[in-house]
Order: structure tokens, then sequence, then C-alpha cells
């Protein structure tokens, strides 16, 4: 994938997830797999394998990990049947836990749930075999609105927030998707 290949496709994305959110007024912790298929025609474009991740495995810290050891592994092998992968991108919404440095206490070190929520995010990962970026958004939630199926929704603005430059370099266990990918 080159250098302007990745800048289209991260374009792409970002607009879907931005128009997704402001319809529907939330986002599902999902996986995007942008792809070639094996026996690509002349004329074929990408491939997006897009699978939510299912609430029961966001739950707790043990189901998260059994979705990426036992669950992602299965998945990913079935899709390198068919396709050549490109780029990875996990997408979900995330609160949001800060305490500066001066305030923090020994059991919030210990234990992050005792750090309180700040504000609700949507964080965005895209991996490839040459970028890894991750892209914060705050979430402004400003008042309900009633769609055109007479649901009742969230007028949201997506504000790009300053985190997104300094947080390239992440670990955690959706990250390395890519690599986890490749290796299946």
């Amino acid at each position: 994938m080159t250098d302007e290949q990745y800048k289209e496709l991260k374009k792409d994305y970002i607009n879907h997830i931005q128009r997704y959110i402001k319809e529907v007024g939330n986002l599902f912790p999902h996986i995007t797999i942008f792809a070639e298929h094996k026996n690509k025609k002349e004329n074929d474009k990408l491939a997006i394998v897009h699978f939510p991740i299912d609430n029961q495995y966001m739950e707790s810290d043990e189901t998260k990990d059994e979705f990426i050891n036992e669950i992602i592994p299965e998945v990913f092998k079935t899709i390198k049947n068919d396709f050549i992968p490109l780029a990875v991108v996990w997408g979900t919404e995330a609160w949001v836990r800060t305490i500066s440095k001066k305030e923090v206490t020994h059991d919030q070190i210990n234990d992050y749930k005792k750090i309180p929520i700040k504000k609700e995010v949507v964080f965005v990962s895209i991996e490839t075999k040459n970028h890894q970026e991750s892209i914060v958004y705050d979430i402004k939630r400003k008042g309900k609105q009633v769609n055109s199926d007479g649901e009742l929704l969230d007028i949201i603005e997506l504000i790009e927030a300053d985190e997104s430059g300094a947080i390239n370099n992440i670990s955690g266990r959706f990250s390395g998707l890519f690599k986890l990918l490749e290796n299946a």
C-alpha cells in the first residue's frame, strides 16, 4: 500500500465513521480489514471485511482477552484464505479516565478503575505494514433529535482530540492487529 493509498483509505474510513455516528448516535466496537482479493481481477476494488465485536466480549478484561487470543486468530486465518491484508482498523467509543500526576493516589496506580472518567471519545486505530496511527475524537452530545424512522437520537459533534498526534505508539490488547493478521 502506497502512502497515497493509505491517506485515501484513512480519509474515507474516518468520514464514514463520522457520518455513521452522527446518523446513529453511537459507535459499536468493530474491526475493519481492507484487503485485496487473492484472485484479483484488473478492475477490482479493495475488499472491506467489517465485523462488529459482540458486546459480551467487551464486558471485562477476561472476555476482551478471550476475543483477542481465541476468536481473532480464527477469524484472521479465514480471511487470509481469500484475501491479502492491507490494513486493519479498530474503532470504538470509549470512556477516558484521566488524572494529573499530582492528584493520583496509590490505590489509583494499582487499580485504574478508581481513576475518574472524564470524557467520552471515539477511538480509531489504523495499522498497515508501514503505518500505525491512532485518532481520538471527543464526543460532544448536544441534545436529541428524532430521525426519519421516529427514533430519538443524540445530536453529536466530533472534535479531534489533542491526544491524537501523541498516541501513535500505543500498546494494549487491541494493538498489533495487523501483525496478528499477517501471522495468522
